[in-house]
């Protein structure tokens, strides 16, 4: 029953801007199910109002699916959406979690969970940083839009003492990646991962971010980099994003000092174009 739920809900994932139509061989194909479940399926979403058949035999999302989005609490902010999430990363790992903001030339640290341990980073909301250093900043910065990267660097770059060059390389394999992570860039002997969070156009204006001492988190980034892209998936899905990653945990089973074979996280280029791709279906 639930694998049956999860490739009906696949096939929702199937649509978006691009392929507001599709037939049947094409939602198979982008959700890698096999023709006779989609069939099935589809036939059964069709019947029950979701999906409507056009006269080419192709099918769109119906309107009901329009009813159900006026259902969703108006009240769903980013901070509600996150916090289960956090508290879920901060218990795996036993290190501080932080929702940031990007706001003008500094990111804003919006919300906290922080570690048991008494050998902590200590993070409060309202915190400001330039958006030039460390793992959380350099991410929403990565994320930022062509304009805005060339603005912030050409403010910031010379009173933080940053090469703009290096600085460009930095930000452009974050993209490439899917997250950052920084040891001592910012605060000497403290490491931290950073993840961005996409909303319902696909754009990132926030991050989830680990920190913690760099003896506790250095022998456990590999492990700690699933959690994380893991949980910026679950939250991003949450706001309403369409790049939900194939695998988003490619990097950690392969060499990092390869380039993963597909973006992780939905990579996307400087501009917010997205270049992931869309959910696959269950296997049988």
């Amino acid at each position: 029953m639930i694998r049956a739920v999860e490739r009906a809900l696949a096939i929702f994932d199937a649509f978006d801007v691009q392929h507001q139509s599709l037939s049947l061989l094409e939602i198979g194909e982008r959700i890698s199910m096999p023709k006779a479940t989609t069939f099935r399926l589809v036939n059964t979403l069709q019947r029950n109002g979701f999906l409507v058949r056009l006269e080419d035999q192709r099918y769109c999302l119906s309107l009901k699916i329009l009813r159900l989005s006026g259902l969703v609490k108006s009240t769903l902010g980013i901070r509600e959406a996150a916090r289960p999430a956090m508290a879920e990363v901060c218990r795996a790992t036993g290190e501080t979690v932080t929702l940031n903001i990007r706001s003008g030339v500094e990111r804003v640290c919006i919300d906290v969970v922080d570690t048991p341990s008494p050998l902590m980073t200590i993070v409060r909301p309202g915190d400001h940083v330039s958006l030039l250093r460390g793992a959380t900043a350099r991410l929403l910065l990565a994320y930022a839009g062509d304009e805005a990267i060339a603005r912030i660097v050409a403010q910031s770059a010379a009173a933080d003492k940053v090469d703009p060059t290096e600085l460009m390389a930095d930000l452009a394999k974050i993209r490439n990646q899917g997250f950052a992570c920084t040891s001592g860039q910012r605060i000497p002997g403290v490491t931290a991962i950073s993840v961005p969070i996409f909303d319902i156009k696909d754009e990132v204006h926030y991050s989830l971010s680990l920190t913690g001492p760099s003896i506790r988190m250095d022998p456990r980034l590999k492990e700690f980099k699933a959690i994380m892209l893991e949980a910026g998936a679950s939250i991003s899905a949450m706001m309403g994003t369409s790049q939900l990653p194939i695998a988003e945990l490619e990097l950690v089973a392969g060499s990092e000092t390869k380039a993963p074979k597909k973006p992780v996280n939905g990579a996307v280029a400087a501009s917010g174009t997205p270049k992931g791709s869309r959910r696959r279906a269950p296997a049988a």
